[in-house]
């Protein structure tokens, strides 16, 4: 939602600044908005310029308020349920959940064989427990049914995989 509305000109300044920022550190964001962005671009030239409706902005925050109260009731993602984002090549996220208060994500994060994540700066705990394959993290390597926990303030080193691997990771937005 936050890629959508920074993508239709929908946030405050304040927003706007924040969504910039996190932008730099935030892979799977970054990748949301180039995706609103190539599927918002076609439809700029079609319309001219026109003001928002009176009371626009009013539905569309009490839109993003009935969100935020489902949010919070009890809920399940079915294994084929949600959709998969490439956030670079050999890598992709299935978010899983998000809440937006605290600013966290729980995604599940699928690498190939040979792919790198780039080195990070962690703003918040981010938790990592492995399902499948292997994932080094700087001289520490992970595999199934390993926890793995980088504090926040923390910077991860480049990580890599030899035979791809599945995990489920907490962290910020």
């Amino acid at each position: 939602m936050d890629a959508a509305l920074f993508v239709a000109g929908a946030l405050t300044a304040a927003e706007h600044a924040a969504a910039l920022e996190r932008m730099t550190r935030d892979p799977v964001f970054a990748a949301q908005i180039r995706e609103w962005e190539a599927a918002l671009a076609p439809l700029a030239g079609l319309a001219p310029p026109a003001p928002a409706p009176v009371g626009a902005f009013e539905k569309i925050a009490e839109r993003l308020d009935a969100r935020l109260r489902l949010e919070r009731v009890s809920r399940t993602l079915r294994a084929e349920d949600g959709d998969w984002i490439e956030v670079s090549p050999g890598m992709r996220v299935k978010i899983l959940h998000r809440n937006m208060e605290l600013r966290r994500q729980t995604v599940l994060l699928d690498i190939e064989p040979g792919a790198v994540y780039p080195a990070h700066d962690h703003p918040q705990d981010e938790e990592i427990y492995m399902i499948s394959g292997d994932l080094a993290i700087g001289g520490e390597e992970l595999k199934p049914g390993d926890f793995h926990v980088s504090p926040a303030g923390g910077r991860h080193s480049t990580s890599t995989t030899r035979a791809g691997c599945r995990c489920i990771v907490s962290m910020a937005m």
